[in-house]
């Protein structure tokens, strides 16, 4: 199934945000049109934390050059985490800090 930038929106929405914020998909959408780089942040890390798709979210609603700076820059903050592992790993093609999940050669 593919998901376009609104429905990932929306399915952010219910998954990260559980009704703790009043912010619409259209809020969301406006300020990433914006490059509302405050909110761009604060959204990446609410996808990362909570959401049951991370990678695809990511992919469709940042461009590449983008989402690859926002996790450079979230692996600080990340440390070593499994689940922040696999995302990243997922979203660069760098699969040398999931070693656990590499077939066995």
């Amino acid at each position: 199934m593919t998901y376009d930038r609104f429905d990932s929106i929306k399915e952010i929405l219910k998954e990260c945000f559980w009704g703790d914020y009043s912010i619409s998909a259209e809020d969301i959408m406006d300020r990433l049109d914006k490059n509302d780089i405050v909110f761009v942040k604060f959204l990446f890390s609410k996808i990362i934390e909570n959401s049951r798709y991370p990678s695809r979210y990511i992919k469709n609603l940042f461009p590449q050059a983008t989402y690859i700076t926002l996790i450079k820059e979230y692996e600080k903050k990340a440390g070593d985490k499994k689940r922040f592992r696999l995302i990243y790993a997922n979203l660069t093609g760098n699969y040398d800090n999931v070693p656990e999940y590499q077939w066995k050669r």
